[in-house]
């Protein structure tokens, strides 16, 4: 008998190019990867014991009859596993978007599959005496026997138990999968159905490497996503990998790096080394996992996720090794980081979104300084649930004319007459009671509705002017707080003089405060060009929070700030550091000297008045003098004010 080996051949040459391309880049494989790549190898043996098997046959003349009996028997012992390998491989990757507890049915089919395997390998044992399958004559020609394709019908059985599975679970998967799987089967059967009319042609292989091929182009190459400048899984693929940690209960520990400052590398060492420094990050996380796999999370943040018992040292170790240098051609720097660490399953709540507990912890990991580590506990769930809470009801505020503004005034300290007053935004929610500006400024940044409150602000306080002049009190001059969000609006000018006008409230009245940290991501040029903009309209800018970590000398000398504002921190700090209070009295001293008003707030005990007299002070603002004042009490006390004169 003779068969065409043709197809065979090519098939294996294509599973070959598969497998070479199969290994995904610093990916650590999943039990579906493994089989899939185990399926190629199996392949590959597979149609080279058939080959073999074939080459038999053809020269049985020259080949002892107990070899070709063992090749052939080889062949129909090694090649009904291997669509069983293949179906599983699906079914696993079905069973990673259902509920855990569907498990169980995955169990059933695989067992099912099995059987059938066991089934068809008893007969081949058999065939040694009965010939079912095949035998060879006296002359050591190939003869088949009854049972010759019973394969073929058996992989057509267990191509309907797939199909079967894949059913039940339709409602948890999703297009893409469906597009790709339904057409498989059609074709596997085509091809069963040529092997048995054209049984001179051998296409078992072909048969499976045309699903092999499928599977690799809509599976394989887009079951995870490689980061192009580090070669480690990127965000969705980490993703990927949580949602199924959290569907399936398993443990492990996440660890979240955000690295401090990193635009300090790029701007001092360029692009190209700062890249191959996030590259050699990457690296030395991954070598630090041992156990577990690294992601690029983000621009300069980085995920771990490790196997629960080997990752509860893996914080430590990370950041012992951000305490050592990194080498880059020839570069050596110190790194810094911020960390959250997680531990899934996640007791408190385990329904929670992991990725929102890894996001709330490093943010707040970064804002309380340098290279914090975080932990995702109870506690912090009580935070992001406090945050929940209060993102719902401050979207509502406005709305529902729950905020007020309070006005504190701010004195020379020579004098103790009010020279000016800061507007501060207060918040009292009927269902949460008052609500701190340290907890809601922030979260209105985040929210994004930190303009629409600060053009309410000012609405507010150019409201109350107009009130005061039309009751002919003199009006003052008023700080209002703006953010780095409103101040990098392009139209943030026109929106301070369309409320101005308005309430024809003269431009020199309202003075804009700024943090430097807002502006930090503007540009110097940029952020000097808006203000000179303010400045020609007739409006003057104060430096808030001077000395809190951003401030320095030079960019506070180039800015044209009229007025800087000492953070209160300093002066709380000064009472108990005698450094502190000479650093404080220098930066007073400095400041005057270059021409700038100077303001120390927070000043709220007399030692604080009393160190104040020792050193030349301007302007003060704190609870010892007044504490904020609601509009109506404001007003009178600027009248009170006026009646003294």
């Amino acid at each position: 008998m003779q068969w065409d080996i043709v197809p065979e051949i090519l098939s294996s040459l294509v599973i070959f190019i598969i497998l070479v391309n199969s290994r995904d880049a610093k990916a650590i494989p999943s039990m579906r990867d493994k089989l899939f790549r185990f399926s190629l190898h199996y392949m590959i043996f597979c149609t080279i014991v058939n080959i073999i098997s074939i080459l038999s046959v053809y020269h049985f003349d020259k080949i002892p009859l107990w070899v070709n009996m063992l090749t052939n028997t080889a062949f129909f012992t090694l090649y009904p596993p291997l669509p069983v390998i293949f179906i599983l491989y699906i079914l696993l990757y079905v069973y990673e978007s259902v509920p855990v507890e569907h498990m169980e049915r995955f169990r059933l089919f695989t067992i099912i599959l099995i059987t059938t395997v066991l089934a068809f390998l008893i007969i081949v044992v058999l065939n040694f005496s009965t010939g079912w399958i095949f035998s060879f004559d006296a002359e050591g020609n190939y003869i088949r026997g009854p049972l010759n394709q019973l394969s073929l019908v058996i992989a057509v059985f267990q191509i309907g138990v797939a199909l079967v599975a894949i059913w039940l679970e339709r409602k948890y998967l999703d297009r893409m999968f469906f597009k790709v799987i339904l057409w498989m089967p059609p074709l596997s059967f085509a091809i069963i159905v040529l092997q048995m009319l054209f049984p001179t042609i051998v296409l078992t292989g072909t048969a499976m490497m045309v699903a092999m091929l499928s599977v690799y182009l809509n599976f394989q190459t887009r079951r995870i996503s490689i980061d192009d400048l580090t070669q480690f899984p990127n965000r969705d693929s980490f993703i990927v990998h949580i949602d199924q940690l959290k569907r399936h209960n398993r443990k492990a520990v996440v660890l979240l790096v955000s690295l401090d400052d990193f635009k300090f590398v790029n701007d001092t060492y360029g692009q190209k080394r700062g890249n191959l420094m996030l590259r050699a990050v990457a690296q030395g996380l991954q070598d630090l996992a041992s156990h577990g796999q690294t992601y690029r999370y983000g621009g300069d943040e980085f995920a771990i996720i490790s196997n629960g018992k080997h990752g509860q040292n893996l914080a430590e170790s990370v950041r012992n090794r951000f305490g050592e240098s990194w080498y880059v051609e020839g570069v050596s720097t110190r790194l810094r980081a911020s960390m959250a660490l997680l531990d899934l399953p996640f007791r408190p709540d385990p329904s929670i979104d992991p990725l929102n507990l890894l996001d709330h912890a490093i943010r707040t990991a970064k804002n309380r300084g340098k290279e914090q580590l975080v932990y995702c506990d109870s506690m912090l769930l009580r935070t992001i649930r406090r945050k929940n809470q209060l993102s719902e009801r401050l979207l509502q505020a406005i709305e529902q004319e729950t905020l007020s503004v309070d006005y504190q005034p701010i004195f020379s300290f020579s004098n103790k007459r009010m020279e000016m007053a800061e507007a501060l935004l207060r918040w009292e929610d009927p269902q949460l009671g008052k609500v701190s500006p340290v907890e809601f400024i922030p979260l209105a940044e985040e929210l994004g509705v930190i303009d629409e409150l600060g053009r309410w602000v000012l609405e507010q306080t150019c409201a109350m002017l107009d009130e005061m002049r039309a009751g002919g009190i003199p009006i003052p001059s008023i700080s209002v707080n703006f953010s780095g969000l409103q101040f990098s609006d392009p139209h943030v000018l026109k929106g301070i003089m369309d409320i101005l006008d308005r309430y024809r409230i003269p431009t020199q009245t309202i003075n804009i405060e700024l943090t430097e940290s807002s502006l930090i991501g503007t540009s110097f040029n940029e952020a000097l060009a808006l203000m000179n903009k303010l400045i020609s309209n007739g409006l003057r800018l104060h430096l808030d929070d001077f000395g809190t970590g951003y401030s320095n000398l030079s960019r506070m000398v180039n800015l044209p700030f009229h007025c800087i504002k000492l953070d209160k921190s300093l002066l709380w700090s000064a009472k108990k550091n005698e450094k502190m209070l000479k650093f404080v009295d220098s930066i007073i001293k400095i400041v005057g000297e270059m021409g700038f008003r100077f303001i120390v707030e927070g000043v709220e005990t007399e030692d604080q008045v009393v160190y104040l007299k020792q050193i030349t002070c301007d302007l003060v603002q704190g609870y010892y003098f007044s504490p904020p004042l609601p509009k109506e009490q404001f007003i009178t006390y600027i009248n009170a004010q006026k009646n003294l004169k």
